[in-house]
């Protein structure tokens, strides 16, 4: 006899289907440093879910106590941890899951009412084959510190873990109190060396901090009247730090001590600021140490340090805001608010609106900079992927302006310059000891190696053609009757090619077609495959080529695509089995098949008929036929469709898509026109029976199996 003989038969299938208590969320990406993204698989329906997520009394057992009207579109409401820290939040959205669909709901929240505004979008999926829910959390911010993707990234998947753990066991689990706090971020209008040399001036310390002796020297200690019955704490700086003094930031911090009478030892603390864009800082203060206090009520103690820290934000703010000249009838009213920083009675500035917020304007001054910069260095890469120029840097390493124009044979001024813009905009970096210029391994597997499942170069040759054709596009917005395909430099649809690319060499056959249920079988049999809007054949090569059994066509409306797809099928020697054709699929599939597999990439949204070529593809299909469809990854409510990601697509739909799309007729939805709802309704109004969404691993395109 063995210890195999003892066990139980299936028992590691059996505890396979039983998960231990322990977290399974984890993150998903973190973008930029500003964009979260965590995510968990729960077993329990989406609806149960929802109910965990927006009833109050549910929330506050495992997350925080929901003051006010908790998940309510246009509505406010305080998350309360009930240790003097919460969110204050702004329900923007709340959609229940219904029907298959995803439920969401969005939230924009403040860290204690008063830290910086970031965007949060919990979305409650169905689960892979119909089981479960998928859980994920989105958080959006702009220009946050540094140390925002450990605070906020690290801590998601706990709260989804809890959230995972309420739904399974039903008992509360949520920390009543946390070990560090409190903590504030306290944004100022002002730059971030102005802002802590005001903070930290004598005047400013005692106007904010509310001192009454003391300073902010090292080793010396202050008193703080905290503002209310409790009385005061001390505080002693442990170590001062100046601006420019300490690698690698160089940005000025304190750390101090706190004491009260009713504690036994000193809590920790640090004070730091950072720049938060072009004309504004965020001010930070954080405490450490609690356990060591020893003392009967911390909850209490936390609750009386965060309201003293929240009254001083707004003391720190006060320091900055514009005053105008004394008004009132007696002189001693200040009519500089931030709302208007205007006396009333005084002229206004010439060009600027009646009402603005001075304030508002730098910050939406220091965004459009930030874009026009953003914009620039696009097409500085435009002009370095054309060039090889990230190629040359990607496989060769690091180089001088001089050692890279010996590799590419061109002018080093030229480079230099070019080299010195993008090394400013944080593509590639300088060693300032040997002054090689270099590119970064994690950019150069975007930017440098076209096999790279990640790459994008391609994508930054879509700017010049369509930054070309702006001026075509702008006589389009005053007729509104679209634009021939013609107008457009072949160099746009050699570019869009290329950025296809990326998912369609890596993906398509590799991974899209094995993850349709029975798909990959069927067409290793062999069969009809069509490919609608092939453009220059990219997938009708990689089809063929992994399927030798099944003979294609392809259909595409331009001309100059038919000719270079024609051309690609010639090159891959798969001329044999592949068919292309310059005609309008709906016309040329009426009547036609059987097919065993039909292919839209990025194609459906411009169609001219929508639901009459969805319905010609479905009669065409054999009873087990799929027609796989990519769209760009939209919501369902296009004001949700925010961020990097979107403004590409909308571009791009604004330069191309709509414009192309009406000139053919079609009613132009746009590039980002069909969410999961809207392609749901045309299948079903089209006779599909099942809509199954496809895993991509694309941040721009969305894939769906439509069967019959």
């Amino acid at each position: 006899m063995t210890p195999d003989d003892f066990r139980p038969r299936g028992l590691s299938r059996e505890s396979a289907a039983f998960p231990p208590l322990g977290g399974s969320a984890f993150p998903v990406s973190q973008d930029r440093w500003e964009r979260l993204v965590s995510t968990v698989t729960v077993p329990e329906p989406p609806e149960a879910v929802w109910a965990a997520l927006t009833d109050p009394d549910r929330v506050a057992r495992w997350l925080a106590v929901c003051r006010g009207p908790w998940a309510v579109a246009g509505r406010e409401s305080m998350l309360d941890f009930e240790d003097g820290e919460f969110f204050w939040c702004r329900t923007t959205g709340a959609s229940p899951p219904r029907a298959g669909r995803p439920g969401s709901l969005r939230l924009l929240w403040r860290w204690v009412g008063v830290g910086p505004a970031t965007a949060v979008t919990w979305t409650v999926a169905p689960g892979a084959a119909g089981s479960g829910s998928t859980v994920t959390v989105v958080e959006e911010a702009e220009n946050p510190p540094s140390d925002w993707r450990s605070w906020n990234g690290m801590g998601w998947p706990g709260i989804l873990d809890q959230l995972a753990a309420h739904l399974r066991t039903g008992t509360a689990w949520r920390w009543p109190w946390r070990r560090v706090g409190p903590y504030l971020q306290i944004p100022l209008p002002v730059p971030a060396y102005r802002a802590w040399q005001e903070l930290t001036s004598p005047a400013g310390v005692q106007h904010w901090l509310q001192r009454s002796t003391g300073t902010l020297a090292a080793g010396e200690d202050l008193t703080l009247v905290m503002g209310d019955a409790s009385g005061t704490v001390r505080m002693r700086v442990t170590r001062s730090v100046e601006a420019a003094q300490e690698f690698p930031s160089y940005l000025p911090y304190l750390e101090f001590e706190l004491r009260r009478p009713c504690w036994t030892a000193a809590l920790g603390g640090r004070m730091w600021i950072e720049p938060a864009g072009l004309n504004a800082s965020l001010l930070q203060v954080c405490h450490f140490g609690w356990e060591n206090l020893a003392i009967d009520d911390p909850v209490t103690e936390r609750r009386i340090l965060t309201g003293y820290w929240t009254a001083a934000a707004d003391r720190a703010r006060a320091l900055f805001l514009p005053q105008g000249p004394p008004a009132g009838p007696h002189g001693w009213s200040m009519a500089g608010t931030p709302e208007t920083a205007q006396a009333p009675g005084m002229p206004q500035a010439p060009g600027m609106p009646q009402g603005m917020d001075p304030l508002a304007v730098q910050r939406f001054l220091g965004r459009v900079v930030d874009d026009l910069g953003t914009a620039m260095a696009g097409v500085l890469c435009a002009l370095g992927v054309r060039l090889g120029l990230f190629a040359a840097l990607g496989t060769a390493g690091p180089a001088t302006a001089t050692e890279l124009a010996d590799r590419t044979g061109l002018s080093e001024r030229h480079l230099l310059e070019w080299l010195r813009g993008l090394t400013s905009a944080g593509y590639l970096e300088l060693d300032r000891a040997d002054g090689r210029f270099s590119l970064p391994p994690e950019h150069a597997a975007v930017l440098a190696f076209e096999d790279s499942p990640v790459h994008l170069a391609p994508g930054f040759e879509l700017l010049p053609p369509l930054a070309a054709a702006v001026e075509d596009v702008a006589g389009d917005f005053r007729t509104g009757k679209g634009l021939d395909r013609s107008t457009y430099s072949e160099r746009l649809f050699t570019a869009m090619e290329r950025m296809s690319a990326t998912w369609l060499d890596a993906q398509l056959t590799e991974h899209w077609i094995p993850a349709v249920p029975g798909l990959l079988p069927a067409l290793e049999r062999g069969g009809a495959v069509a490919d609608i809007g092939c453009g220059g054949g990219l997938a009708l090569v990689r089809l063929a080529r992994r399927f030798p059994a099944c003979r294609l066509t392809g259909y595409d409306l331009h001309e100059p695509n038919v000719r270079r797809a024609r051309e690609a099928a010639r090159d891959a020697v798969v001329d044999d089995r592949v068919t292309v054709e310059a005609a309008d699929a709906a016309t040329a599939l009426a009547g036609g098949g059987p097919l065993r597999l039909v292919t839209m990439f990025d194609v459906l949204h411009d169609a001219a008929e929508p639901e009459r070529l969805l319905r010609t593809v479905r009669e065409a299909l054999e009873p087990d036929g799929v027609l796989l469809v990519l769209e760009s990854l939209s919501a369902d409510d296009p004001a949700d469709n925010a961020g990097p990601q979107a403004t590409v697509l909308y571009a791009t739909s604004t330069l191309y898509c709509l414009p192309t799309a009406l000139a053919d007729g079609a009613p132009g939805l746009g590039t980002l026109g069909l969410p999961p709802a809207e392609i749901r309704r045309l299948a079903e109004a089209a006779g599909f029976g099942r809509v199954e969404p496809v895993p991509t691993g694309s941040p721009f395109n969305a894939l769906y199996a439509l069967r019959a």
